[in-house]
Order: structure tokens, then sequence, then C-alpha cells
């Protein structure tokens, strides 16, 4: 556990930067999906041993560009707000798919990689689902609402779509990034 820390403390602190520093650019580059899923799911089995997490992986697919930190980002916001959710005790699956011919922001991708992240949880309230993706929103007390809004800014600086389907005992979350070809 130590190793994660440590790690997370770095990954955190280099985050923090460039948030901080908002005219810095994201550092993209080739990011294998599932070595990000992997680190999430180490973070969220040290936090919250209580929640199953499982894999269902598309293991053909292929690298993507993007930046890693940012990514890890995303999906750790969503998996630790299901964890909350399920107040330490449920499932959430990590998984990916390819999906093919699909348009993200006016573009057409032959190839896109789509990600969720399904809970088992008590699901969003209706009062707020409309609005998770806003800052500042938040189902919890606790919660600062900056979770969801950060993770929608990553996911469209990386030309891709966030959405969410919630009732109770199952939340999705499903992200859609282009997969770019360099050949």
């Amino acid at each position: 556990y130590t190793e994660v820390i440590i790690a997370e403390a770095d990954r955190l602190q280099d985050l923090m930067q460039r948030l901080l520093n908002a005219h810095r650019a994201m550092q993209p580059g080739p990011v294998n999906i599932h070595d990000v899923l992997e680190r999430v799911l180490r973070l969220v089995r040290a936090e919250f041993p209580g929640v199953v997490v499982r894999r269902d992986y598309d293991t053909s697919l292929p690298e993507l560009t993007g930046d890693r930190e940012q990514l890890i980002q995303v999906v750790l916001n969503i998996a630790r707000n299901a964890a909350q959710a399920m107040q330490g005790e449920g499932e959430v699956v990590l998984r990916t798919r390819a999906l093919r011919q699909v348009t993200l922001a006016k573009k057409r991708h032959k190839l896109a990689l789509e990600l969720r992240v399904i809970d088992s949880g008590p699901g969003i309230p209706e009062a707020i689902r409309d609005r998770i993706f806003y800052p500042l929103v938040s189902g919890r007390d606790s919660g600062s609402g900056l979770g969801l809004s950060i993770a929608q800014s990553f996911v469209e600086q990386h030309q891709g779509m966030i959405d969410v389907e919630s009732e109770p005992g199952r939340t999705c979350f499903t992200i859609v990034l282009p997969i770019r070809n360099e050949e």
C-alpha cells in the first residue's frame, strides 16, 4: 500500500499543478486503457476493501492517444463516487469494448473505445440526475461536486463524450473516446 500511496500522491501533485496552470495543454501520448484501469482498480481496492471490482476487458483494443494522468483521474473520480455511494459495499465493473464508425465532436472515427463504469449502488437521485456534471452538484453532503465536472472536462479535451444512466441498483457511466491510428 505504501507504493500505491506514494505513486498516487505524486500523480495528484502533478494533476494539481496542471489544474492550477489552466493554460498548460493536455500532454498526449500513447495510452493503454487497461493500464489506466488497473491503476484505478488498485486504488479503489486499497481505499474501499469491501467493494468488489471486476474487470470485463476487450483485450484486442489498441492504444489510444491521450493524457494518461487525466484518464486515470476521470475513471478514478467515477469509481470513487460509486464506492462512496455504495458506502464501501457492493460491486463496480470496469468494462471496455471497441466501437466502430462513431461520430464524436462532429468528427467521424473508424474506431473508438467504449469504457463503462457500472456499479450496484443506490443510483443517482432524480433531483440532480440532469445536473450531475455541473460544478458543485453533489449527491453527498461531504462531496465537493467537482469530480464529475473535472471528469467531463478531461473527456471533452480528448474529443470524447461521457454519459450516465442510473436507476436504483445500477448506475452506468459510459465514456467514448476516439482511437487514433497514427499510421
